[in-house]
């Protein structure tokens, strides 16, 4: 074997390397950070407390699936006009001025128990937030345009998710 085939091989096998190196470094860094996921009960009923609470709930659960904190700083209702009002509201800034009648509703909803914000979300741990049912947020649910969500101070974006009307599965059984 010569000079220059040898030297080509161990110039192959470093790219490979290197390559392979990279390839690391590229998903460790899609997969640090904080990581949140959020479910949400839209007719949520609290039992088993010190009084009787006959009020509905819509209640979320966010969790920190990833390797870094978070302070969850809001917890907010947005109420879009209509589906296309949800489209535009990710489109750039200037588009959204054109069209300030699709601008939805917004609610800052003020948590007190059992966790008050704002709260330091460590990986791994959940965070538990309620709004109380009133009549137009039970509207609001129907016509499936609410959404709530959490602000952090990981993102400059919101984390949300459509709140939907809790029906029972198909093949549960009648009581």
């Amino acid at each position: 074997m010569t000079t220059a085939e040898w030297a080509f091989g161990a110039s192959v096998g470093s790219l490979c390397v290197s390559l392979a190196a990279f390839a690391l470094q590229l998903r460790r860094w899609f997969d640090e950070g904080v990581k949140l996921s959020m479910s949400v009960m839209s007719e949520a009923q609290m039992i088993g407390g010190f009084d009787d609470d006959e009020e509905r709930y819509i209640a979320i659960t966010v969790t920190n699936r990833g390797s870094a904190a978070t302070t969850i700083t809001h917890m907010v209702l947005y109420n879009y006009p209509d589906r296309l009002s949800l489209f535009f509201s990710k489109c750039p800034r200037f588009v959204q001025r054109c069209f300030k009648k699709r601008r939805p509703q917004t609610f800052i909803v003020v948590n007190k128990a059992p966790l008050p914000l704002p709260h330091l979300l460590e990986p791994g741990r959940n965070w538990h937030g309620m709004a109380r049912h009133t009549p137009e947020l039970r509207k609001m649910i129907e016509d499936t345009r609410l959404y709530v969500g959490v602000i952090g101070s990981h993102s400059d974006k919101t984390f949300f998710r459509r709140v939907r009307k809790w029906t029972p599965p198909k093949d549960a059984k009648a009581a």
